[in-house]
């Protein structure tokens, strides 16, 4: 049974972090302090034992030009002796119908191994970003350059907010970016490697064609068929000129390594530059 997390619930799932996990308990206090929320987490109960979890963190990102809500799922996790059994398929498949009901356009999660980016293409995730060779800009840095928190935030915030197809950290995400920094000791941070999953892709399509006006083409989606013409997107019975399922899908409005994809979607969609960074990792 799944159902979302109240009071009574929440001590379970700090356990369950610590088990699954192994965090720190500054960490895990962090976390579910700044960013738990019971109507954002969702937990498996088998006979009545809470046995796997996960949450969707709201953020924003930066997508052709326009500022659109994501849920980012973290902390999924299953208690060691119930794994194996679905359950979290079934949490994933629940986030993704309840992010659907509340308009949320995009989920984004990170791996945190290898193995996991084909785990997570089952259910139609795609990569999109990658770690990046160098270090982001120090916060530490920011942090002694600036007379207080508000002036950092406002530095750091210039640093991404222009950047198209960018994850953006409101002040309090910064705040707790920053507890989080010093409690870790102060360590390089990087760009990092993660996956998307496109829940609403009319809206998407919608914003690619409004920056594509001159665009006409029929493109089916996983059965449906929509037409992009002078920047309208609608759906229609007519036979498609390209067939794609909602992973390319994603690759293509990302524009991620677009240039490697054969024509004419190499031609169709450009290549762009996703970013996403200190998302508590």
């Amino acid at each position: 049974m799944i159902q979302f997390s109240n009071e009574h619930i929440e001590p379970l799932l700090r356990q369950m972090w610590k088990v699954c996990f192994e965090d720190a308990d500054a960490f895990i206090n962090l976390i579910f302090t700044q960013k738990y929320k019971h109507g954002n987490t969702l937990v498996y109960f088998d006979n009545d034992i809470a046995v796997a979890s996960l949450q969707m963190h709201p953020y924003t990102i930066s997508f052709y030009g326009e500022e659109i809500p994501f849920a980012y799922l973290a902390g999924l996790c299953t208690l060691p002796g119930y794994r194996n059994k679905g359950y979290m398929a079934q949490l994933i498949n629940k986030a993704h119908q309840i992010l659907k009901e509340r308009k949320i356009p995009l989920a984004i999660l990170i791996p945190a191994e290898d193995w996991l980016f084909r785990f997570y293409e089952k259910f139609d995730y795609e990569q999109v970003f990658d770690k990046s060779e160098k270090p982001i800009y120090p916060l530490d840095r920011i942090l002694r350059e600036s007379p207080d928190i508000k002036s950092a935030y406002s530095f750091f915030d210039s640093l991404y907010r222009d950047k198209d197809f960018c994850v953006q950290k409101s002040f309090g995400d910064f705040k707790t970016i920053v507890q989080e920094y010093i409690n870790d000791g102060s360590p390089e941070k990087y760009n990092l490697a993660g996956m998307t999953r496109v829940i609403d892709e009319e809206f998407l399509l919608k914003l690619y064609t409004g920056k594509n006006p001159s665009l006409k083409i029929r493109l089916e989606i996983e059965g449906q068929t929509y037409l992009l013409n002078n920047g309208i997107v609608e759906k229609t019975p007519e036979s498609p000129d390209i067939e794609v399922n909602r992973r390319l899908l994603c690759r293509l409005l990302f524009g991620y390594k677009t240039n490697k994809l054969e024509k004419p979607l190499r031609n169709l969609f450009a290549g762009h530059h996703s970013v996403m960074n200190l998302m508590l990792e």
